[in-house]
């Protein structure tokens, strides 16, 4: 059985993770990690420092999800790279095939290589964003870099964060007038404790969910809660812009606040 806590949202999670955090949070050894790196079945570190490698919150997924798929489909590892690559072996026979296709059609998008496609700084700076943009962000934890100099690059949802930066700075949001990129960091801690919440209350309902029940609804809901958190935003929004220009036209006048007329 899988809790839809153990299913990852959209910006859920951005901290780094080093090895000993994904030892200790997936339970495996450094060189069963190193191994599934060498096979292909773990992306690289995000990013590597001098002495320390660097590793996203998907690598620790995507590690719990080959234990599943171990555990729960007794799958060998060339069937999990299968899955997870998204392409078939040709030595395995049609009915293997498709198990694996049904296997890959439950498993959410951000578990499988090549999900998404990425973007390089190059894109942003120093035409839209200034490099301090992208190191404040990057020291923030909001995004996470890959490669050096004029290679480096970042995944394609890391790109939309700094698509916000660039909006924000062209709509007048400059450092001049005191925002930062601290500022997405307010934001993305707001998120989070949201998004912790909803999954709380998710999972109390979905804790003894199956596999394809869990991920269908999780992948359902997600979008419903988007719309719903933009809606709330912009109505929330246009609340303060009335307040701030002195017009209550949008804010409703309740009975006990309305001004009774005089009796003639």
């Amino acid at each position: 059985m899988v809790a839809l806590a153990d299913i990852p949202a959209d910006g859920a999670e951005t901290k780094p993770l080093r090895m000993r955090d994904l030892t200790k949070e997936a339970g495996l050894s450094r060189q069963a990690i190193h191994f599934y790196i060498d096979e292909g079945l773990l992306p690289p570190p995000a990013k590597k420092a001098r002495n320390s490698a660097l590793y996203s919150r998907e690598h620790l997924e995507r590690l719990r999800w080959i234990q599943r798929l171990q555990r729960e489909h007794f799958l060998s590892l060339n069937a999990i790279k299968s899955v997870l690559s998204g392409e078939d072996i040709e030595e395995f026979t049609p009915q293997q095939k498709a198990l694996l296709r049904r296997v890959r059609e439950q498993m959410p998008s951000w578990t499988r290589a090549g999900s998404e496609s990425g973007a390089r700084v190059s894109d942003f700076a120093p035409a839209r964003v200034s490099e301090d943009d992208i190191s404040e962000l990057e020291q923030a934890g909001l995004i996470e870099l890959q490669g050096s100099g004029d290679g480096r690059s970042m995944s394609q949802i890391d790109a939309d964060i700094v698509e916000c930066l660039a909006r924000y700075k062209e709509a007048g949001a400059t450092r001049e007038r005191g925002y930062r990129p601290e500022y997405l960091a307010f934001v993305d801690r707001a998120i989070e404790r949201m998004v912790g919440e909803l999954t709380q209350l998710y999972a109390h309902n979905w804790v003894d969910a199956s596999l394809s029940d869990a991920v269908a609804f999780a992948e359902a809901v997600a979008p419903i809660d988007e719309r719903l958190m933009s809606t709330l935003l912009r109505k929330k929004m246009r609340t303060v812009s009335a307040r701030m220009s002195g017009s209550d036209d949008d804010t409703p006048t309740s009975p006990a606040t309305k001004k009774r007329k005089r009796p003639q």
